[in-house]
C-alpha cells in the first residue's frame, strides 16, 4: 500500500518548513514502528501552504504479537507441587489465572511464563488515529490559535488530504474533515479532487505547485542566475536561496532596478538591505561590483510590471534609510562612539561593553608580548579599543544592519583617519563568524578577536553562565571554536592555560569574578579540549589518536595538532603495529604502580641490566626529540625497544615472590611506560 498525507494551511514562515517536515517524518516513523506496521520509506514534500508525507510499501496489517513474559524460576514458583506466593503474585501481575501459566525451558533452567498472542489489525483501521495524532502533536517554535479553535498550529489549518492508495482515511479535527481534495497555487491554481495518489502528483503540478523542495530550489537558482546579462552575475547566497525556496510554490524571477545614486553607500550595506530585508538577489558585474539592479522572485508563473514597480519602490525607501544612517554616522569620528559603550551592558554581572574592552586590551597587551610582535602593539591596542564602536552607530544600533558589525566599523575607521591595519583589524576580529567562514589574516584582527572571545568565554564561566544542552545564549561554543581555529590557522605558539589565567586576572582586577578561580580555570580548559577534539575530528583524524594526544596534553593547540598528524600517520606503519601489543603489555602491568625509582643492585638477570641501559639511553633520545618537537623521531626511537622488551618478558617473571624484587621490576616498567606516554597515551591507540 501507499499512503499520502497532506496538511494544508495558511502560509508557513520559511524558517519553519524544513524542521516541520523532519518532525512529521520522525513522528510517523516512530508511530508505525510502535504499531508494528512495516514500510519501505517515507518521503517528504512541502511548500509554505502544505506539509506532505508519502509512505511507500506500507504493510496491509500489523505484525502479529507473540510475547512470552518470564517469571520466577520453577523451583521458586512451585513448592511441593503447589504455586507459591511468588508464583501466584506473578500470575496476578499478568492478569491471568494460575492454570494459564506455562513452564519454559531456558539455558539457565525452567521458569514459569505467560504467553500473549495478538493478531495484527488491518493497517487502515489504525491510520485515522495515527494521522490525527500527527497533527495534534506537531510542535513549532511559535504556534497560534485562531477563531474559536483549540488546535495550536503555526498557521491556521485549512484542509487535510489523506489517501491510502485510492481510499480516504477519515478523521476530523476542529471541524476540518480529511478527504481527497487539495488546493493548487493560491493565485495560479484551483481546488481539485483526486481518485488516487498518482493523480495527486499530476494535478498538483498542473496547478502550478512544485512540492519537491530540492527541485524547487534548483529551479529558483537556475532561473535567477539566467537573469544576468552579458558581463553580469547574480549574487546567490545559499541562505537566501533556501529562504526564498521556502517562501514560494512556483518561482518567477523579475529584474528590477534602483537609482544609481545609492551606490555612494558601501555596496555591502546595499547588498544586506536587499538580501536580509527584501529577500532580493543583487546583480554584480564580473568584477564583483554592485550594479543598480536586483532580482526578486515572485510566487507565481508570470512576470508583472506592477510587481516589479512595487518592489522597486519598497527597495528605494529601504536604501534611502541606509544612506541616511550612513551619512549621519560619518558626521562624527568612530572613536567618539567608544564613550557611549559605557552605558551599554554586555552582561549584568560582567558590566558594560566598555569594561569588556578594557579587559580585552589587557589580554591583547599580554598576547603582543607572548607572540613577540611589539612593533604592532599600538595598532593592536587601537583595534581592540575601536572594535565595538560601531555597535552604537546609527547603522548598527538601529538594528537594521547587524550583519555588518565590524565591516561598518572598518569603513568608519578609515574615514575617521585611522590607518588601514586598524581598519582591517576591526573587520577581521569578528572572523570566523560561522563554520567555514574567513579567518583573520593580520595580527591586529587575530589578537583583537582572541582577546574579545576569551573575555566573553572566561567571563561567562566566571559568573556561572555556562552552556548546557542547546542553551548557549552568549555563543560560548562558537567563541571557543573561533579561538581554536584562529590559533591553528595562524600557527600561534600559545599556552591555553596561561591565556585563560591572564583573562582571570583581568576579571579579578575588575571585581566581576564570582566563582572559584581554580574551578573556572579547570572548566574553561576542559571546554577548550572538547572544541579541539571536535575540530581535529572534523579534519579527519581518528578518535583514538586524538584522545591519545589530548588526554596527554592539549595546552598548546598547534603542537597538539602536530602530534596528532604525526601519530595518525605513524599508527599505520607496520613497525608501530608490532610495538603496540608490547607497550600495552608494559602499560597494563605497571598501571597501578607509581614509583619509577630503579635500584640496579636488585637486578638478578642480565636482561634486566640490558633493559635498564636501553631505557636510560632511550629516555635521553626521546627527550631530545621532544625538545626539538621532532615527533616522528620520537616514535621511531620508541619502536626500537620491541625486541628487548619481548626478550625481557620471556626471561623474567615480573611478579616475583620477593616483594622488593617485584616492585623494582614494576618501577622499571613504569619508567618505560612514562617514556612511551610523553607524546601521547599510546595505550589508547587501537590496532590498525
Amino acid at each position: 500500500m501507499r499512503l499520502l498525507f497532506e496538511i494544508g494551511m495558511e502560509e508557513l514562515p520559511a524558517r519553519f518548513l524544513k524542521q516541520a517536515l523532519n518532525d512529521l517524518k520522525h513522528n510517523l516513523e516512530t508511530k508505525l514502528e510502535t504499531e508494528r506496521i512495516k514500510f519501505d520509506e517515507i518521503k517528504t514534500y512541502g511548500t509554505p501552504r502544505r506539509l506532505i508525507l508519502d509512505v511507500h510499501n506500507l504493510a496491509e496489517k500489523q505484525e502479529d504479537l507473540d510475547l512470552v513474559n518470564m517469571g520466577p524460576a520453577k523451583s521458586i514458583a512451585y513448592v511441593n507441587g503447589e504455586l507459591s506466593r511468588a508464583g501466584l503474585g506473578f500470575a496476578k501481575s499478568q492478569g491471568i489465572e494460575p492454570e494459564q501459566l506455562e513452564i519454559v525451558e531456558t539455558p539457565k533452567g525452567e521458569y514459569i511464563a505467560t504467553r500473549k498472542f495478538m493478531e495484527g489489525r488491518e493497517t487502515k483501521e489504525l491510520l485515522s488515529e495515527i494521522l490525527k495524532s500527527l497533527v495534534l502533536e506537531l510542535n513549532f517554535p511559535k504556534s497560534m490559535k485562531w477563531a474559536d479553535k483549540k488546535l495550536r498550529f503555526a498557521r491556521p489549518v485549512q484542509w487535510f488530504l489523506a489517501l491510502c492508495d485510492s481510499e480516504v482515511i477519515p478523521f476530523e479535527i476542529e471541524g476540518i474533515t480529511s478527504g481527497n481534495r487539495s488546493r493548487g497555487h493560491r493565485f495560479f491554481g484551483k481546488e481539485f479532487e483526486v481518485s488516487n495518489i498518482d493523480e495527486y502528483f499530476t494535478k498538483i503540478r498542473e496547478n502550478n505547485v512544485i512540492i519537491d523542495l530540492d527541485e524547487r530550489r534548483a529551479l529558483v537558482k537556475d532561473l535567477v542566475a539566467k537573469c544576468a546579462e552579458a558581463g553580469e552575475q547574480v549574487h546567490i547566497e545559499d541562505e537566501l536561496l533556501d529562504e526564498v525556496t521556502n517562501l514560494i510554490e512556483y518561482p518567477c524571477p523579475i529584474v528590477g532596478t534602483f537609482n544609481s545614486d545609492f551606490l555612494e553607500v558601501p555596496q555591502e550595506v546595499l547588498i544586506i538591505s536587499m538580501q536580509v530585508h527584501q529577500r532580493y538577489f543583487p546583480i554584480l558585474d564580473n568584477n564583483g561590483k554592485l550594479l543598480p539592479k536586483f532580482v526578486v522572485v515572485r510566487n507565481g508563473v508570470e512576470s508583472s510590471d506592477y510587481v516589479r514597480k512595487g518592489n522597486e519602490k519598497v527597495l528605494s525607501a529601504r536604501l534611502a534609510d541606509a544612506r541616511f544612517f550612513y551619512q549621519e554616522d560619518l558626521k562624527h569620528p568612530l572613536a567618539d562612539n567608544v564613550e557611549k559603550l559605557k552605558t551599554v551592558v554586555f552582561q549584568k554581572d560582567l558590566g558594560t561593553i566598555y569594561q569588556k574592552i578594557e579587559r580585552s586590551r589587557e589580554i591583547a597587551n599580554y598576547l603582543v608580548d607572548v607572540l613577540s610582535c611589539a612593533d604592532r602593539r599600538e595598532d593592536v591596542l587601537r583595534t581592540v579599543y575601536l572594535a565595538k564602536a560601531d555597535l552604537v552607530s546609527n547603522m548598527i544600533g538601529e538594528k537594521e544592519f547587524t550583519k555588518l558589525q565590524g565591516f561598518m566599523g572598518a569603513d568608519y575607521a578609515l574615514k575617521s583617519g585611522e590607518n588601514e591595519k586598524v581598519s582591517l583589524g576591526i573587520k577581521e576580529h569578528y572572523y570566523p563568524r560561522f563554520q567555514g567562514d574567513l579567518l583573520p589574516t593580520e595580527m591586529e584582527g587575530i589578537i583583537a578577536g582572541i582577546s574579545d572571545r576569551l573575555d566573553t568565554l572566561v567571563g561567562c564561566f566566571g559568573v556561572g553562565v555556562i552552556p548546557s544542552g542547546s542553551k548557549d545564549p552568549f555563543a560560548l561554543r562558537r567563541a571557543a571554536l573561533g579561538i581554536v581555529n584562529v590559533i591553528i590557522n595562524s600557527k600561534l605558539n600559545i599556552s591555553l592555560k596561561a591565556l585563560v589565567n591572564r583573562s582571570l586576572d583581568t576579571l579579578q582586577a575588575d571585581g566581576v569574578l564570582k566563582r572559584d578561580r581554580a574551578e573556572v580555570e579547570a572548566e574553561v580548559l576542559e571546554f577548550f579540549k572538547q572544541r579541539e577534539i571536535n575540530i581535529f575530528g572534523d579534519m579527519g583524524f581518528s578518535k583514538d589518536v586524538i584522545d591519545a594526544v589530548l588526554n596527554r596534553d592539549y595546552d598548546n593547540i598547534v603542537e597538539a595538532l602536530e602530534r596528532v598528524k604525526t601519530l595518525e600517520a605513524f599508527a599505520k606503519e607496520k613497525e608501530f603495529g608490532e610495538l603496540l601489543p608490547v607497550l600495552k603489555r608494559v602499560g597494563n602491568i605497571s598501571k597501578d604502580h607509581r614509583d619509577m625509582t630503579v635500584d640496579t643492585a636488585l637486578f638478578k638477570e642480565e636482561i634486566e641490566k640490558e633493559l635498564y641501559n636501553f631505557s636510560m639511553n632511550l629516555s635521553e633520545k626521546v627527550e631530545e626529540a621532544l625538545a626539538n618537537k621532532d615527533y616522528s623521531k620520537y616514535l621511531k626511537e620508541i619502536t626500537t625497544g620491541k625486541d628487548i622488551i619481548n626478550n625481557y618478558f620471556d626471561k623474567i617473571i615480573v611478579m616475583d615472590k620477593d616483594e622488593t624484587i617485584k616492585n623494582n621490576r614494576l618501577s622499571q616498567l613504569r619508567f618505560l611506560t612514562d617514556i612511551f606516554s610523553k607524546m601521547a597515551d599510546l595505550n589508547q591507540i587501537e590496532e590498525r
